[in-house]
């Protein structure tokens, strides 16, 4: 919890990287409050009031997840929704011209999302294949995968644009973006 309202509050494809994690935590203790308090809220290390507010947050998570039918795969409705703002907003700074270095960054990457958008049809967006891209990669990185430096290398400028993108939507919720 404390991560996550960190990350929203500082990088947006963060953020939704991390709750990609997080929710396949909660699978993995197969959404039984329990395990997830027996393995990760124990963890953290918190005084009483804040555990049980992580708790909570953990709880209504796996609520979530049950109520939409995402016990064993894919991801929350507002992650989603989310991901669809952020491709809007990539769009918006796209269509208006006025961030030239975000269309430079952008170009830059545009070949690779292609690459990774024919191993990844189901997207609906750039932006959910770049998200998506990111986090098999340190799933890859996660399991101890081998990994070529090509792979390191496009991951690297996909993340950069990410970074980027995450960095004008935090200015643009801020009202310091206009088109």
């Amino acid at each position: 919890m404390r991560i996550a309202q960190q990350k929203r509050k500082e990088n947006i494809a963060e953020y939704i990287l991390y709750l990609y994690q997080v929710e396949n935590l909660i699978r993995a203790f197969q959404l039984d409050m329990g395990m997830i308090n027996e393995h990760l809220i124990k963890k953290y290390d918190a005084e009483e009031e804040e555990a049980k507010n992580i708790s909570e947050w953990y709880r209504n998570l796996t609520l979530m997840m049950e109520k939409e039918g995402k016990q064993e795969k894919g991801h929350l409705q507002f992650l989603s929704n989310l991901l669809n703002e952020l491709n809007e907003f990539h769009l918006r700074l796209l269509q208006s011209k006025t961030d030239q270095t975000y269309v430079q960054i952008y170009q830059a990457v545009t070949g690779l999302i292609a690459e990774l958008k024919l191993k990844n049809p189901d997207a609906i967006s750039e932006v959910q294949v770049a998200i998506d891209g990111v986090y098999g990669y340190l799933l890859l990185k996660i399991k101890q995968q081998d990994i070529s430096s090509q792979t390191q290398e496009a991951l690297k400028r996909l993340s950069q644009w990410l970074s980027y993108l995450s960095q004008r939507f935090k200015e643009y919720e801020s009202g310091n973006v206009e088109f």
